[in-house]
């Protein structure tokens, strides 16, 4: 086996945390606002069992073989070529999401925070805290997290808490004003998006200690997860209101903006940018792991480490290309990625779970 580092349940899920969180904690305001408007709210909460049946459908593909990856599952499944090819494809998403989490860094950094300095100069330094992180292993990995954790709870607590005073529950009227078409693409955006980007972890699954308990805390952590995340939606749309909602892609960090207790309290904006800096630094290193990780195992290699290196070069060459500019970014992306989503976490695992059924009804039979 390539990798001898394991992780814990518990482990396992703060990772989960983090990912699922992760960039989501600020644009998911925008990216859910954007169809469904003031019924945001509303979609978030339908997209919840949606989205915990597709974590359901994932949990129930890692179970055919918890001792396998993706890459390693698929060809089990489909076979040398066409497991093969599967395979691949998810190693594709896997370099892509990781260039685009870095992106997004840059991006949210350069235009919020450090005005003026050059993207180049933020992306290196990103990769290279990830190049650091990887190269410690996955096992230091999950205990890094367990100490940040606490960290990334209390800044997040914060914002919900102070933001609480200004919340105002007319801006969310009227209700059920949105056409059914933009309601069904915001339930998409709500299921998908940050649901189906759990698919990373058909790469990290085989290497956790289990436990008996180990479902029932996946779960868990994607239900604190959500919860999390459709509270940040309904305070964005009660104390900006529906118009910063939907055409400000960084509501969340426009919230942290708009604590005052007392004119003591404010302009704590930095700590909700900290929070984010975390959990998307956790979500894009597990990009990372799984994409060098699975190229070790797709090409038979020895070690995944060698392959560090070159892939950090490759992700900040299309960190650069993925988007021309942050409008290019917010405008087009978003509308097609919800399809690789699905594509990713719901299309390919309905057709392994159904070939490995046929296969074993095959095999009774004869």
């Amino acid at each position: 086996m390539l990798e001898k580092d394991r992780i814990s349940s518990a482990q396992m899920v703060i990772f989960g945390l983090f990912a699922y969180i992760g960039d989501m904690a600020l644009v998911y305001p925008a990216v859910m606002a954007s169809t469904a408007h003031q019924d945001a709210w509303i979609t978030g909460l339908i997209s919840l069992p949606l989205g915990i049946g597709t974590i359901f459908l994932l949990v129930t593909l890692c179970n055919i073989d918890p001792n396998k990856t993706i890459i390693e599952l698929s060809r089990q499944i489909l076979g040398k070529w066409l497991g093969g090819a599967v395979g691949l494809y998810y190693l594709i998403f896997y370099l892509l999401a990781g260039s685009t989490y870095i992106r997004e860094i840059e991006d949210f950094l350069c235009t919020q925070i450090y005005e003026g300095t050059p993207g180049g100069v933020i992306r290196v330094m990103g990769i290279f805290i990830l190049v650091y992180g990887l190269r410690l292993g996955l096992e230091t990995l999950g205990r890094a997290s367990q100490i940040f954790f606490p960290l990334f709870a209390f800044f997040l607590i914060c914002l919900i808490v102070l933001l609480l005073p200004q919340v105002r529950v007319e801006r969310l009227l009227p209700m059920f004003n949105t056409p059914v078409p933009d309601m069904v693409h915001s339930v998409m955006y709500g299921v998908f998006y940050p649901f189906g980007e759990m698919c990373v972890f058909l790469m990290i699954y085989p290497y956790v200690t289990k436990s008996d308990k180990i479902n029932r805390d996946i779960f868990l952590s994607i239900c604190v997860g959500a919860l999390g995340l459709n509270i940040i939606l309904i305070l964005s749309l009660t104390v900006l209101g529906v118009y910063f909602s939907e055409h400000d892609f960084y509501a969340a960090y426009l919230l942290a903006r708009k604590i005052n207790i007392a004119n003591f309290l404010q302009r704590i904006e930095a700590l909700m940018a900290t929070a984010w800096i975390i959990s998307t630094y956790f979500k894009t290193v597990l990009f990372f792991y799984a994409f060098v990780l699975g190229t070790a195992q797709f090409l038979k290699l020895k070690s995944y480490r060698p392959l560090i290196f070159p892939t950090a070069f490759l992700l900040y060459g299309l960190s650069q290309l993925i988007a021309k500019n942050i409008i290019f970014y917010v405008k087009e992306i978003p509308a097609y990625w919800v399809d690789w989503n699905f594509t990713y976490a719901f299309v390919l695992p309905v057709i392994m779970l159904s070939v490995n059924k046929v296969r074993k009804v095959l095999s009774r039979g004869s």
